[in-house]
Order: C-alpha cells, then sequence, then structure tokens
C-alpha cells in the first residue's frame, strides 16, 4: 500500500456520485485507473476499503489549465468522505 493524496474537496455530480479533488504532492509517481482499489483513511482514524469508479478532469474557469477529480462508488455519502482523508492504493 502506499499513499496517493490527502482529500481536498469533496462534491457531489447529481446522477453519479461523489467527486473527491486531491491534493497532489509535487514529486508524485503514480499511476491509477478505474477500478483499481483504494482505502480512505478519515482524519478520526476510520477506514474504508472502496475503489476508483472513473477519474475526471475537472477544466479551471480561470484558465489555470485542468485538475484530476477521484468518482467514487454510489454507496459512499459526503460525511464518509470529509476534507483531509488519506487515500491510499492497495
Amino acid at each position: 500500500m502506499r499513499i496517493l493524496f490527502k482529500v481536498e474537496d469533496v462534491f457531489e455530480v447529481s446522477g453519479r456520485g461523489y467527486v473527491i479533488t486531491p491534493v497532489i504532492p509535487a514529486d508524485a509517481t503514480f499511476e491509477i485507473r478505474a477500478k483499481d482499489p483504494i482505502q480512505l483513511r478519515t482524519p478520526d482514524g476510520h477506514v474504508l476499503d472502496t475503489y476508483i469508479a472513473a477519474i475526471e478532469f475537472l477544466k479551471l474557469q480561470d484558465g489555470g489549465g485542468c485538475r484530476t477529480a477521484i468518482m467514487l462508488p454510489h454507496d459512499l455519502a459526503k460525511q464518509d468522505i470529509p476534507t483531509g482523508t488519506e487515500v491510499w492504493l492497495l
């Protein structure tokens, strides 16, 4: 297992589920794909095994390029994924 990133923001995409936007370290050298198993470790110590449902690219409105967003499965709720949650690749 290795840590991928910490959750910076969580938002809902209507009809699709929740998306997390990561704070990705500048020296990150990992590759991820849809269906990869991940583990969410919340700041209060809860651990949840899940997977990446999809990977989205968000175009920033200020012309600052794109950000990566990770779509999670429909069975998760926003309160399951607080800001600061660590995302680990299993």
